[in-house]
């Protein structure tokens, strides 16, 4: 569990010998531990056991199992995003000005892309999510943030509110960056009303069988405060 991911533990023989056991002894250890995602293990040429550190997806599939078996719907997956990433926004948005240098190439990047595909939108957001993680410090609440990400996806297959409709993506990314502009203002209060948008805007789009409706005035609240709190802002 010390190792960084992708170092090298030995060869087959050297453990082999590290460890005084036999070939088929090792190879079953070895098999039951990278079941746990904690070894990668390399056949032939510049093979061996590398360390592995473990990911979200692991526990996410027993998730998503365990809430299909128990007929939870994708919405109630997604309402249990924006808590979670309101939790990391107020941590992070709390953080020395160092921390976040991250998050501005983020938003950077994210600013410069233009016309994305599904996959790329789904990576910037998984992303953005553990750099509020790596930011606030809080590696649990990153962790949950991340697994309800993998449970959504795997449920949402039938329910895509994105993929045939790229000026939705755009949308969510610009209410995104807010997000983490707020973050890095150090306005947790801005912040969270991003983050409360973003939520507003998915929950619209769901329940509109594939129109979107005209959710400002679902969520003027939230508007009527941008131009409030952006005064704040530019007033510190």
């Amino acid at each position: 569990m010390a190792a960084d991911d992708g170092e090298l533990l030995g060869s087959e023989d050297e453990l082999i010998t590290l460890f005084g056991v036999s070939r088929p002894t090792l190879r079953l250890a070895a098999a039951q531990v990278a079941q746990e995602h904690l070894i990668t293990i390399k056949r032939g040429v510049n093979g061996g056991y590398f360390a592995r550190v473990p990911g979200s997806k692991p526990v996410s599939r027993v998730a998503a199992l365990y809430l299909q078996r128990h007929g939870a719907k994708l919405g109630d997956i997604i309402e249990a995003i924006q808590p979670l990433r309101d939790a990391l926004i107020r941590l992070a948005a709390g953080k020395s000005a160092a921390r976040k240098q991250h998050l501005r190439d983020f938003i950077d990047e994210d600013s410069h892309s233009g016309n994305i595909d599904y996959r790329y939108f789904l990576r910037s957001e998984r992303q953005f999510a553990n750099m509020l993680s790596e930011i606030s410090g809080n590696r649990v609440l990153g962790l949950f943030l991340n697994i309800v990400y993998d449970v959504a996806e795997q449920l949402r297959r039938k329910e895509e509110i994105y993929v045939t409709r790229p000026e939705r993506a755009d949308e969510y990314r610009r209410q995104r960056r807010r997000m983490a502009e707020a973050v890095l203002e150090g306005d947790a209060e801005m912040a969270t009303l991003a983050s409360r948008r973003c939520a507003a805007i998915v929950r619209v789009w769901r329940n509109d069988n594939g129109e979107v409706s005209d959710f400002h005035d679902q969520a003027i609240d939230i508007e009527d405060e941008m131009p409030r709190l952006s005064r704040k802002v530019r007033k510190r």
